[in-house]
């Protein structure tokens, strides 16, 4: 998996927005037109698409803190003893 779980759910809720505002510009007064709505069809199915594509297998690459695992690694301060 490309993303972190808290990201990848994320993105389900942002798709239920999208759904709860569809079904607003469809059922809603005024009603958007229908090019309105067909874009807003063809946004909520390449989310879907995006994934659903995401079949990597899931790796936690993220310290407790949210850092990368390998943050503290690349940018640790050498102690120079006090000079």
């Amino acid at each position: 998996m490309l993303h972190k779980i808290s990201q990848f759910c994320n993105k389900i809720d942002n798709l239920k927005r999208m759904s709860d505002k569809l079904r607003t510009m469809k059922y809603g007064n005024p009603k958007a037109s229908d090019e309105e709505i067909d874009n807003m069809i063809l946004d909520i199915q390449s989310e879907c698409l995006l994934l659903a594509s995401d079949k990597s297998k899931y790796e936690n690459n993220y310290e407790d803190n949210g850092l990368p695992k390998n943050f503290t690694d690349k940018f640790r301060i050498e102690d120079d003893g006090g000079v």
